[in-house]
């Protein structure tokens, strides 16, 4: 019999070559080597896989460097070993059941496998697309370089469906039609790439302090301009110098193009060195935000997004708890805003191009395509998950529907739920959650990778109730879907706020007050897009306009001057430059921007031409 397998212990690659390359460290001495073929129980095909493979000296198997649990595989292989026992576990993401095989190596000899892996759960059958929509090609570290094969194959590997690239993209002209262009180039039936950005992405003058909030797209048409346009209206770490730009003049360009848009990691933050940049002296201990510092204005202005990030990598639990807990506060104030999840992974760094460790399950109709993915998004038709996957409806209305009665009636929700195809995991609760509180909580066998119950209650209406699901390992292991809706007859969301703006005009030098005329404006990217005029007199003018309108002054014989009513209302400014992760949990931090809306005073200091 061939000896046991030895004590399997990771070790971290210590060269880079090339592209995150990894030199073979197998004996040639006394080496064998080990063929692999790993083919889907559904269709017999040869699938892509993730290849954890460990030889009798102990050591892991990794190409590069970007990815270092392994490798990944086009689906078959060929690695030369040192003789003895290897340990080989082949993975496809959550859907896909992993298997684990002991082989002995022997010397001068190819010992050969067939691994066949199968799906857990029908999801894919029944146009589920799982994806992850915040990946970065090039961070900025710039520590690996990968091309868009290698994200294809990274992508495959994961069983995802879809897989959103954003900047920076290692392209000798990095638009966004160039982009898009790699990555039909690199696409398969399987698996579509898309272009995207982490945009806006936006700092206050380049402040680390005053970041108003990150977001990520998906479905937006890449016209030859929208990447770079996209990036002028964002301000990066230390672009102290650059013109501010709220996020909602960018949101309204996506829009147009067709995308979709999600705040990620809404309540991140930490201290650390800062500075020496941008005019910015050295902090030691900087507060340094990545929190959605704009959303609380954006949410009462519009909402100007779609959805927020409630689940980002399982280690930044304080994130994702207080994500969850400002997405049931929106729910519960009646705000349809989505649940939505990203990874965050970037390829450039050591270890860290893992798509997928968080992902986010669409159910589209027709063919899959970007824009049924994103319109999937837009709808609620979704879930986020760490691992588990769960199909949950009632009365057979999935996540994202409304039932609307008029009076109490009995409801059945039917849940069906699958432990993540990872080694050793199965399920051990399931939660259904009404207006934020756990009301029936359902317990799993022990062991058990699925499951199926029924719940029924009655519903008086104006509600909302999700599931969530835990794997064994609760702090790492879980799934929650989007709302299904209880309505009572005539309900509709929250209206937009207003802004009730009072306009002072005078002459900058002589102080005397002016007559003319202000256009309201909204923002579409650069483009502004007139709504109306009013013609003033005495230098002073009351209006409402949109809360995220700018006013375009005239006054004959000076120069024009454009005011917004969120960067130059003072109080709407400083509130949400101080936003803290509490204030973004707490709705007076809401209604308080709405009072501050029916507030609003613009000078308008006029120049001689």
């Amino acid at each position: 019999m061939p000896p046991g397998p030895p004590q399997w212990t990771r070790r971290s690659a210590l060269a880079l070559l090339g592209a995150g390359a990894i030199p073979s460290r197998a004996s040639t001495a006394s080496a064998g080597a080990l063929r692999v073929k790993v083919v889907s129980t559904d269709t017999g095909a040869v699938i892509p896989c993730s290849v954890a493979l460990h030889g009798a000296n102990g050591e892991l198997v990794i190409e590069n460097r970007s990815y270092t649990a392994g490798f990944r595989s086009s689906g078959e292989f060929q690695k030369e070993l040192p003789a003895g026992p290897a340990r080989l576990v082949i993975s496809r993401g959550f859907d896909f059941v992993a298997e684990t095989r002991d082989v002995n190596i022997r010397s001068g000899e190819t010992a050969e496998l067939e691994v066949r892996l199968r799906r857990r759960t029908p999801l894919r059958r029944l146009g589920w697309l799982c994806g992850d929509h915040h990946v970065h090609m090039t961070h900025g570290e710039s520590r690996i370089r990968v091309d868009f094969d290698y994200l294809a194959l990274a992508a495959r590997a994961e069983g995802l469906d879809c897989l959103s690239v954003a900047q920076s993209w290692n392209l000798p002209d990095p638009t966004a039609d160039a982009a898009e262009g790699e990555c039909r180039r690199v696409s398969t039936a399987d698996c579509m790439l898309a272009w995207n950005l982490e945009a806006p992405k936006n700092y206050y003058r380049g402040d680390a302090s005053r970041c108003i909030g990150h977001c990520w797209f998906a479905g937006a048409r890449p016209s030859p301009t929208i990447a770079a346009e996209l990036l002028g209206l964002s301000a990066q770490d230390y672009e102290s110098n650059k013109t501010p730009t709220p996020n909602f003049e960018s949101h309204a360009l996506i829009h147009r193009e067709g995308g979709v848009i999600a705040y990620t990691h809404p309540c991140r933050w930490w201290t650390g060195e800062w500075g020496g940049q941008g005019g910015y002296p050295v902090e030691q201990r900087k507060f340094i935000s990545n929190l959605a510092a704009e959303l609380p204005f954006d949410t009462v202005a519009g909402p100007t997004y779609d959805a927020i990030d409630i689940l980002m990598q399982t280690h930044e639990k304080q994130v994702n708890a207080q994500g969850l807990a400002v997405w049931f506060l929106l729910l519960n104030r009646g705000y349809r805003v989505r649940a939505s999840t990203s990874s965050d992974a970037t390829f450039d760094n050591e270890g860290r191009g893992t798509p997928g460790k968080v992902r986010l399950y669409t159910r589209v109709d027709g063919a899959p395509s970007m824009p049924a993915v994103a319109e999937a998004i837009r709808a609620g038709r979704s879930f986020v998950t760490s691992g588990p996957l769960v199909l949950f409806d009632v009365d057979g209305r999935g996540p994202g529907e409304s039932i609307v009665s008029g009076r109490p009636a009995r409801h059945v929700a039917r849940i069906r739920a699958w432990a993540s195809g990872i080694p050793g995991e199965h399920l051990s609760a399931i939660e259904l959650i009404r207006n934020g509180e756990v009301v029936k909580t359902l317990r799993v066998a022990a062991g058990e990778t699925s499951f199926e119950a029924e719940h029924s209650w009655i519903e008086e209406g104006n509600a909302w109730m999700v599931v969530r699901c835990f794997g064994r390992d609760r702090d790492n292991q879980v799934a929650i879907t989007n709302p299904v809706f209880f309505d009572r007859p005539g309900f509709t969301p929250p209206q937009p706020a207003r802004a009730a703006v009072r306009i002072e005009v005078s002459d900058a030098a002589a102080g005397r007050r002016l007559g003319g005329t202000c256009e309201v404006v909204e923002m579409v990217g650069r483009e502004a897009r007139p709504l109306f005029r009013r013609e003033f007199r005495d230098g002073v003018l009351e209006l409402e306009a949109p809360a995220t309108a700018r006013l375009r002054v005239e006054s004959p014989g000076f120069r024009p001057l454009t005011r917004s009513v969120f960067l130059d209302s003072a109080p709407i400014l400083d509130a949400t430059l101080a936003m803290r992760a509490e204030r973004l949990l707490d709705w007076s931090t809401y209604e308080g921007m709405r009072r501050l809306l029916r507030e609003v005073r613009l000078t308008f200091p006029m120049a001689k031409v």
